[in-house]
């Protein structure tokens, strides 16, 4: 390793990506909390953030580890000081061009997202809309760092547009932050760092999504191309960093420690702040706990160190994360009025009320979406264990209705899209297009043809084909600046959620009960954990 380059150890790379993952719950249970909740719950996220690090000085003392004892670590990044700032740079650019920061286009979801970021900065914590008896209940976590920026700006006496202008930049150079860990765990799980596998990966984590141009027909007449399957959709990354950044991001940083993580003894801590996130994203989360989690189990067993196993579930991080945080997560986000409401009589279960035309739709959405991909690198993956869960969820997510609008379906499935995503492209870095020549070198070379692995073309061309989805995302930003500028009204003229008329349309009716809780004071949050 030469002056140029930095060695970066996947301990490092975890204590970084738990910081990022836990500053919202910090600031959750120091703005959101009654002080004695807060202290415990405080305690409790820094001694599970303490225990993650085996070798630290706090596992040392408590479980009589010495120093020269220390784990080793389970991957190293060396990396070039400007492939570092290369990944910081596209990741900015890529938030960007996604609507993060408010400096591009946004989507219409955004319209909602700005009123609650607003809200955020300009009211006090927690949340309280009068007006109606509600307060906000809403998978926040994302944007408490940047909020309390904001918030910090606007005690200092900043106006409400500059505050929020101060909290938009925030949170970008906040995801950023978080992005750049994401592909730097990437890395580190691939084991490359060189410049050409840089580019590969993080364009392809960019530009990679189910087939939507098959599916349309090879008719782009879309602003969003991946409702070709009416109520079934897996959404690429870009199309998730434009509509739902709020709840993608951390799930995506959650589900990249599961794959470095050999323990289950942060398993809780980590879908803490997944769920705070994005519960839908947390069900994909959770899938996997528990499938890596019995894998777990069964190979501790076959080694006869079932007692070991037991200390990893029941570890410290993960009871406290059970008694200390959960409770708390999970209360704020049932007091959701839309959430503890469901009782419309809607199927959950769909098949029984399908018709022929939607079985066969279904079938082409799998095929389109990954089944394809899935094919063409069965071969290598027929003993891999992440493999078969990944699709099988994948298969299952449809047949399901929970949420607004196919929302388990679309959401559910970040972290079961994000694995797919790693599993064709670690078949690509260990199958290349061209099969190295073999035998004596002064032989006769072997034709082109000879080495080319088939399916590695096909799987490229698939995901080629792929790239069209985030371009039409991308596009529709480029159109939406030429036609209404950047700082487009259209995508931000609720202002916020303490009205007491329907200042936009809302097919639910004002006040929106997708990001509030009527007669807060009722709810087990407001009653027990919240200050007042």
């Amino acid at each position: 390793m030469n002056k140029k380059e930095i060695s970066i150890s996947y301990t490092f790379l975890k204590k970084c990506a738990l910081v990022f993952i836990a500053l919202p719950l910090l600031c959750f249970f120091l703005g959101w909390l009654k002080w004695y909740w807060a202290v415990l719950s405080c305690l409790a996220l820094v001694l599970c953030f303490l225990l993650s690090d085996e070798n630290g000085f706090l596992s040392r003392k408590l479980f009589k580890k010495t120093a020269g004892k220390k784990t080793e670590d389970s991957a190293k990044l060396v990396i070039s000081k400007k492939d570092l700032v290369l990944i910081v740079l596209i990741s900015a650019v890529f938030l960007i061009f996604c609507g993060v920061g408010r400096l591009w286009a946004q989507t219409d979801d955004c319209l909602w997202r700005n009123a609650i970021f607003r809200d955020m900065i300009t009211h006090r914590w927690p949340v309280i809309y009068d007006r109606y008896d509600g307060a906000l209940s809403y998978y926040i976590g994302a944007w408490l760092p940047a909020a309390f920026i904001g918030k910090l700006a606007f005690l200092l006496g900043v106006s409400t547009e500059g505050v929020f202008h101060v909290g938009n930049i925030a949170f970008l150079i906040y995801y950023t932050i978080g992005m750049s860990i994401l592909f730097l765990l990437l890395l580190a799980y691939f084991k490359t760092a060189k410049t050409k596998h840089i580019f590969l990966l993080v364009l392809g984590f960019i530009f990679f999504s189910g087939m939507d141009f098959a599916g349309n027909q090879f008719r782009v007449n879309s602003d969003q191309i991946e409702w070709w399957a009416l109520t079934f959709q897996y959404s690429s990354f870009t199309t998730c960093m434009c509509w739902v950044y709020n709840q993608s991001l951390i799930p995506w940083i959650c589900t990249a420690l599961l794959l470095h993580e050999k323990k289950v003894s942060d398993y809780v801590f980590i879908g803490m702040a997944c769920l705070f996130s994005g519960p839908f994203p947390f069900i994909g989360y959770f899938v996997y706990c528990v499938a890596l989690g019995i894998k777990r189990l069964f190979e501790m067993l076959k080694a006869k160190q079932g007692k070991e196993f037991a200390k990893e579930v029941f570890s410290i991080s993960n009871i406290c994360s059970i008694l200390f945080i959960f409770p708390v997560v999970a209360t704020f986000l049932t007091s959701n009025t839309y959430m503890s409401n469901q009782d419309s009589g809607d199927p959950v279960f769909l098949p029984p009320t399908w018709c022929y035309e939607n079985y066969v739709l279904y079938i082409l959405f799998l095929l389109i979406e990954f089944g394809i991909y899935a094919l063409l690198i069965a071969k290598p993956n027929k003993k891999n264990y992440l493999y078969y869960v990944t699709v099988v969820q994948l298969i299952l997510y449809p047949l399901f209705n929970v949420g607004i609008h196919s929302d388990l379906t679309m959401r559910g499935s970040i972290p079961a899209v994000l694995i797919m995503y790693v599993l064709c492209y670690q078949y690509i870095l260990n199958n290349p297009v061209l099969a190295p020549e073999e035998g004596d070198p002064k032989a006769k070379k072997q034709g082109i043809a000879s080495r080319l692995n088939i399916l590695t073309v096909m799987l490229i061309l698939c995901l080629l084909i792929g790239t069209v989805t985030p371009g039409v995302e991308f596009a529709r930003g480029i159109n939406r600046v030429r036609e209404r500028g950047i700082n487009d009204h259209l995508t931000d003229y609720v202002g916020t959620l303490d009205q007491d008329t329907n200042g936009a349309p809302y097919e639910g009716g004002w006040p929106p009960t997708n990001f509030v809780a009527l007669d807060y004071e009722d709810t087990l949050f407001f009653k027990y954990f919240a200050r007042r």
